[in-house]
């Protein structure tokens, strides 16, 4: 393969990979009615789909026959993709999505829709749009098809870096928001105990203060809060916070529940950092 041809076939992952985010952040906004950044990556790309187009463009380069395409296109973007589950769970002790609930799956890691999908995905691709986009890029000037390429691996890269870091931290990161939510909040619950105490020994004196006592301890409960949510959003970077929203199923050696409040406490800081505009 020349230089040529590889800075082609990166471009094309590039495509692949960007129509998969495109396609999935259509359907999510379709089915929840919000965006939702559904790529592991920063960037707008899912680089699944590029690798799962890129199998079906050079493992079955002579076959020409939709069935035996629609079949063997499945099978190997579900095998890729079972593989890339098991290696982040393995890598950093998670697992971004989790089709146990879906039929006909395999250890929750793929399942019959999604071969279904990206059976028709490569398929329509191989046979229909692969040849346009060859044609397309054929017709560029190899120094700028080059200076593309180079250009956007350096971004690639960058992103993978970032992206990398976020993972590996992520598990530490959850674990400080776990022992830090119980502490923050036994400590408000201490602080609701004081006042009503202290609201105790007033009632027998001037019970009209009783009011005036709860509404100050709805406050120190709402102020403490948002003094949680705030710091259990700084305790993650912008990337990290992102993915926990983006894969609802992720599961990780923290547990589900951890991960429900987490995002609890992170929409609850959004909330109130939007109030205070």
């Amino acid at each position: 393969m020349t230089w040529l041809a590889l800075e082609q076939t990166f471009l094309w992952f590039l495509l692949y990979s960007f129509v998969g985010w495109l396609w999935e952040t259509v359907l999510n906004i379709v089915m929840k009615k919000r965006f939702v950044d559904r790529g592991i990556l920063n960037g707008p790309i899912c680089p699944i789909y590029g690798f799962g187009a890129l199998l079906a463009i050079y493992a079955l380069p002579g076959e020409h026959s939709v069935v035996a395409i629609f079949l063997s296109s499945g099978v190997l973007c579900c095998t890729l993709e079972y593989f890339t589950s098991w290696a982040i769970e393995k890598l950093f002790h998670m697992r971004l999505w989790d089709y146990s609930g879906k039929p006909f799956n395999i250890n929750g890691r793929v399942y019959l829709n999604g071969f279904l999908f990206f059976a028709a995905g490569c398929t329509v691709v191989k046979l229909w749009v692969q040849p346009h986009v060859m044609d397309l890029l054929d017709a560029i000037d190899p120094r700028t098809i080059t200076i593309l390429a180079v250009a956007l691996l350096v971004v690639l890269l960058a992103d993978a870096a970032v992206t990398l870091a976020g993972l590996t931290s992520l598990n530490s990161r959850l674990g400080h928001a776990e022992q830090d939510i119980k502490a923050l909040k036994a400590r408000g619950i201490a602080h609701i105990d004081v006042g009503i105490t202290a609201a105790d020994k007033r009632i027998g004196s001037a019970e009209t203060r009783i009011t005036t006592v709860c509404a100050q301890l709805t406050e120190r409960a709402h102020t403490d809060g948002e003094a949680l949510a705030a710091h259990v959003a700084h305790l993650f970077d912008w990337q990290q916070r992102r993915l926990i929203r983006a894969y609802p199923a992720m599961r990780t050696e923290h547990g589900e529940g951890l991960l429900a409040e987490v995002r609890e406490q992170f929409d609850r800081a959004r909330h109130a950092h939007t109030n205070t505009k």
